[in-house]
């Protein structure tokens, strides 16, 4: 957790709380009148828990600015809840930029990002694990605030990254690698922080009720498997590191015996000093359940929310679990039912009087099928008074396209949908593209999201569905209706 007062922590669950923002990027200074969002994605791990992770956090940023920010600039951001004592986000460094009219979008990360490149060693091996991660730290003029235990390196693995080399290391002090706050690698050995996260402070809470520990650990090194323990799967701790010794997994064992936690998703208020790959307490309903978190998606657009994630394997499991029965379900639910499809924008888009493509499905139909299309997005409008959306069925331009008045300024969500019918059997395109009647307008990244809803395997009007027999019919519901009772008999 990072080091802040008790006021700071105070202030920061309150729910009237007031958000102040600031990110230095470069020469320039962004406060709260400038900015207009902020996503800050702090990861441990990303699918399950485990160790020997190096995950680099991803920053990103959009704001009214009219300068210029070099690539590869430094960005420090902050918040604050009184104006006064200041939280640090984190070191990051700019990757990619949009600069469009008086608005721009950056896309930054920590050091971690920059070292997928090989590692080259002046040392002699064998050698140690401090040795080696002192040697990458200084090569890459990265601050260590932590070498870790020292452990023996006999020789570099074939192909091996900087990168790869810190989550080897991390992985041995039973850890996984990061950068601090402060823009130091840190080794965070999941066994520290007692933070009591109380429901109060929570919009959603989804959690499982398995209670996850480590009974088996798994040691891939390239050369054959290494196993400590035993358990079933949703107990085994899996990692590939070409250093691991049986030893050294025989002892990192003996330290999970009083290791548990619970898995979740809980969306919240904010707590920026809150960090990827420590330990929490929830305060749920008077009970206490401790948590990992494995990642926090911190998002800021005049007040600061967040997704904590806490991912055990029996939580990644029973989202994906499919028997047999499940498997009927699906299909079941396939011929009855209707595919969606699902996109976003990941650049910003510009939008001026030629026509742009803003969203495009591809998707096989069968006759007489029929698609719905939806957008919704946020418009930042520059001086523009008309929006025109059109949309175009296999290349050939819809007779109707939706003419919007805008204001001409400010931010705007908006919401369009088009119905395509009588599409033909095969392979469709749907695209939709946007044009201004004059003047310019923006949709910023990951402000534009876009859905295709087709129908027409069947259950739909126009769809096989109508062409079936009344037998058919009752077939299909009754096989339902069985399924569904087999279901929730397992289920109680």
């Amino acid at each position: 957790m990072v080091n802040v007062s008790d006021r700071f922590i105070t202030l920061a669950k309150q729910n009237g709380r007031h958000v102040f923002c600031r990110i230095e990027a470069g020469d320039a200074v962004f406060t709260d009148d400038d900015i207009i969002e902020f996503d800050f994605d702090d990861v441990a791990h990303p699918d399950w828990f485990t160790v020997g992770t190096a995950c680099a956090n991803r920053f990103y940023f959009g704001a009214r600015f009219g300068g210029e920010i070099a690539v590869r600039a430094e960005v420090r951001p902050y918040i604050s809840f009184d104006g006064e004592e200041w939280c640090p986000l984190g070191v990051f460094y700019v990757s990619r930029r949009y600069v469009r009219g008086n608005y721009v979008s950056i896309v930054c990360y920590d050091r971690l990002y920059s070292l997928d490149t090989e590692y080259s060693s002046l040392l002699s091996f064998p050698s140690d694990t401090v040795k080696v991660l002192g040697e990458i730290c200084s090569q890459n003029g990265i601050e260590c605030a932590d070498l870790g235990d020292e452990y023996e390196v006999a020789e570099i693995p074939e192909g091996c990254t900087a990168r790869d080399m810190i989550g080897y290391i991390a992985a041995l002090n039973r850890a996984c690698a990061k950068m601090d706050r402060s823009g130091a690698l840190v080794l965070k050995k999941y066994d520290s922080g007692d933070y009591v996260l109380s429901e109060d402070n929570c919009m959603s809470i989804s959690r499982n009720m398995a209670h996850s520990v480590v009974t088996c650990l798994k040691a891939s090194t390239g050369n054959g498997e290494l196993v400590s323990g035993n358990g079933a799967e949703i107990s085994t701790l899996e990692l590939y590191d070409p250093l691991m010794t049986q030893e050294r997994l025989d002892q990192m064992l003996s330290l999970f015996k009083t290791f548990a936690f619970y898995g979740a998703d809980i969306e919240m208020q904010g707590m920026p000093f809150l960090e990827a790959g420590e330990r929490l307490v929830l305060l749920e309903k008077g009970l206490l359940y401790p948590l990992q978190i494995s990642g926090i998606e911190y998002h800021y657009d005049g007040t600061l929310t967040a997704v904590l994630y806490s991912r055990n394997k029996s939580y990644t499991d029973a989202a994906s679990h499919c028997d047999d029965l499940e498997k009927a379900l699906e299909e079941l639910r396939t011929k009855l039912g209707a595919a969606c499809i699902t996109q976003t924008n990941e650049q910003l888009i510009a939008i001026s009087e030629t026509p742009v493509t803003v969203a495009e499905f591809t998707f096989d139909a069968a006759e007489k099928a029929f698609a719905r299309t939806d957008v919704n997005f946020t418009l930042d409008c520059s001086g523009a008074e008309l929006l025109t959306i059109s949309v175009y069925i296999n290349g050939i331009k819809a007779q109707r396209s939706a003419v919007k008045s805008i204001s001409g300024a400010g931010r705007e969500l908006l919401h369009w949908y088009h119905i395509a019918q009588g599409l033909p059997e095969g392979s469709s395109r749907i695209t939709v593209t946007m044009a201004t009647g004059s003047g310019s307008a923006y949709i910023l990244p990951s402000q534009l999201s876009a859905s295709l809803t087709v129908h027409g395997t069947s259950g739909n009007i126009g769809s096989i569905r109508d062409r079936q027999t009344a037998s058919d019919r009752f077939a299909a519901a009754a096989a339902c209706s069985t399924a569904l009772t087999q279901l929730t008999e397992r289920t109680e």
